[in-house]
């Protein structure tokens, strides 16, 4: 009889270890998913019982407590001993012992099969406990929410951002967030719609003209289209690039200077399987187009790009290609960076000046 008790109150106390357990093993954000998509039968069971949050705590709390301390009683009637030997083991194993952090451990299985009856208990406690839990400080779970969906890193970035100790620059947090949902855009999202593209004629005359009128317009590309075809419904025959013209002296038209090389995208297409099919043509602009094969706007390489990095790119004609343009920039940075870290701070004034 008395080893049946032991072997009882035993399983109790071992119970509520694992079950306290088996609830760090997921974030509650990741359980209650499981448990809402009906696939994962020991989520469900286990997300029933965590719902009861902290009186579920005070309830493990109590079992164990009462479990361990009548189990000592027993074992100490018979031999302090053994009852001091129980103390060590179970302090050793409040202490160091880490069960396997997986859903299929045994851990889960059997805080699974046993959650329903808890449930049941909880479900008759938890007026009383809910006051109990109302009077004590919250339990503070300090293990961060795991990652497991897309959702979830965008909403630790989000936090990040808005955590007092964060140290990482506010620009890099918003490139990885935009880096993660600009494929859930499509093209028709950011194209420049037709009403505001400009438009050049293959049979346009290259001057000064053409050249500031092209200039003006903010754009460095410009479809060409086909002579007689409307703005409505226009016929992209090539693309003409503005750097091409700089410093052109010539007298010909756009259709001699023109890229000939036309490629096309659907407006209902996610912005990275355009970013792959920009990498794969090397071309900068494509001509977006919708079902009907009917041409809606242009897309150009910047617009892909400025959905990562948060801001619009206006730099188009920085001479990257210049080498002492380039190598001036440079020595200016370096120089600037030079002085600031030799700067030496300026003296204090004195307290009470004369």
């Amino acid at each position: 009889m008395k080893l049946l008790l032991e072997l009882l109150l035993l399983i109790i106390l071992i119970n509520s270890i694992v079950i306290d357990k088996a609830l760090g093993i997921l974030s509650p954000k990741e359980l209650k998913r499981r448990a809402k998509q009906g696939k994962d039968t020991n989520a469900q069971a286990i997300y029933r019982m965590a719902a009861y949050g902290d009186s579920l705590h005070i309830l493990l709390l109590i079992k164990g407590c009462l479990s361990a301390a009548f189990l000592f009683g027993v074992l100490a009637s018979g031999s302090w001993v053994m009852a001091f030997i129980f103390i060590l083991v179970l302090a050793y194993a409040l202490r160091v012992w880490q069960p396997i952090h997986a859903t299929n451990s045994w851990v889960w299985s059997w805080a699974a099969k046993t959650a329903p009856i808890i449930s049941i208990v909880m479900s008759y406690l938890q007026p009383i406990f809910a006051r109990v839990s109302a009077v004590l400080p919250h339990r503070v779970d300090h293990k961060p929410d795991g990652i497991y969906e897309k959702e979830d890193l965008q909403e630790f970035l989000n936090h990040q951002n808005q955590n007092p100790e964060n140290r990482i620059p506010e620009n890099d947090l918003r490139m990885a967030y935009n880096a993660l949902t600009f494929g859930d855009k499509i093209v028709g999202d950011v194209m420049t719609p037709l009403r505001k593209m400009k438009l050049v004629t293959e049979s346009d005359q290259v001057g000064p003209l053409l050249m500031d009128e092209l200039h003006n317009s903010g754009f460095s590309r410009f479809p060409v289209i086909k002579d007689g075809s409307s703005d409505t419904s226009p016929q992209i025959i090539g693309t003409l690039y503005l750097k091409d013209l700089v410093g052109y002296t010539g007298s010909g038209k756009v259709g001699d200077l023109m890229d000939k090389k036309i490629f096309f995208v659907n407006e209902t297409q996610s912005l990275r399987s355009s970013l792959d099919a920009f990498l794969k043509t090397h071309h900068h602009l494509f001509v977006v187009v919708n079902n009907f094969e009917e041409i809606v706007g242009v897309l150009s390489i910047e617009d892909v790009l400025e959905q990562i990095v948060g801001k619009e790119i206006v730099d188009e004609f920085d001479k990257y290609d210049d080498l002492r343009e380039v190598a001036s920039k440079e020595a200016q940075k370096e120089h600037q960076r030079h002085r600031e870290a030799h700067s030496e701070p300026l003296p204090e004034e004195p307290a009470n000046p004369v």
